[in-house]
């Protein structure tokens, strides 16, 4: 699979920055569907939408790292803290080639004020997901990238690096016996900065999303419980933190579900230890 990319690194940006820009405005005016809550309810009880993002993949042959441990948590606040959903999650991701394949198990809690008593979003469940991760580009902001008199040039300079992946993800909760399913694809963006033996990565994660629930029924809309389910865009980002040769990162990061009405923005922090080798 080949990528058609801008070939200066600023224009790769620009463009990246236009993707989030549209989705940050993708949210129709118009009354929000049941196919849309829907949508938006299976994203964020799965690992699609329920965790904070990664930073991209930034070694796309994975001669640097072996297999990873993650351990994430995501937190989203609705309402003025009249719903509280909190989400944790331990992950592993397996090199192979140029991808990265993972797979993820975790649980939501859920936190209801008066107004959301027995509402059916006021209930936890078992999330888990898979996901496929690669490095489309990495390239340096100082055009240094060729190499000079037979060496080989580093991938880690402190002029920067401008770093684009491609990240897709599905995720699937029994969500008390509605079921939940979701998938989506994204173009995480980042740029790493050395500061001593720590490198860090904020970056941005735009992405389109599909998410479906079955057996629900909306009032005035169905008589019997059905399937509703759409197309959403999605952005997160957040900074990415890798501490020198030891394996161990962490990241902070945010995500946010398009919809037309309501919503909220999830916070997150993650941990990720890349010292397993195969």
């Amino acid at each position: 699979m080949s990528f058609a990319l801008p070939n200066s690194p600023i224009s790769l940006a620009r463009a990246v920055v236009a993707v989030a820009a549209l989705c940050a405005a993708a949210a129709p005016a118009a009354a929000q569907s049941a196919d849309e809550q829907s949508a938006y309810v299976a994203l964020l009880y799965t690992p699609v939408g329920g965790l904070p993002p990664l930073p991209p993949v930034s070694d796309s042959l994975a001669r640097k790292s072996g297999v990873s441990l993650l351990g994430r948590l995501g937190h989203t606040s609705r309402d003025g803290g009249a719903l509280s959903l909190t989400t944790y999650a331990f992950g592993v991701e397996v090199p192979h080639g140029r991808m990265r394949f993972g797979a993820t198990l975790g649980y939501l809690t859920a936190s209801c004020g008066a107004d959301w008593q027995g509402d059916d979003e006021c209930a936890g469940d078992i999330m888990i997901g898979g996901s496929v991760r690669s490095m489309v580009t990495n390239r340096s902001l100082g055009g240094d990238d060729a190499p000079a008199h037979g060496k080989k040039s580093s991938s880690s300079g402190s002029d920067g690096r401008l770093i684009v992946g491609f990240d897709a993800n599905v995720g699937y909760s029994p969500r008390q016996g509605e079921t939940a399913i979701a998938a989506a694809a994204s173009l995480p963006t980042g740029l790493a900065l050395q500061s001593g033996s720590v490198r860090i990565m904020p970056f941005l994660t735009p992405g389109l999303a599909y998410g479906r629930l079955n057996n629900i029924a909306y009032a005035d809309v169905d008589e019997e419980p059905t399937s509703h389910g759409a197309i959403t865009f999605m952005l997160g980002g957040g900074v990415g933190l890798q501490f020198g040769t030891s394996g161990v990162g962490a990241n902070l990061g945010f995500q946010r579900v398009m919809k037309s009405q309501g919503g909220a923005t999830q916070l997150g922090i993650g941990m990720t230890w890349n010292g397993v080798t195969r």
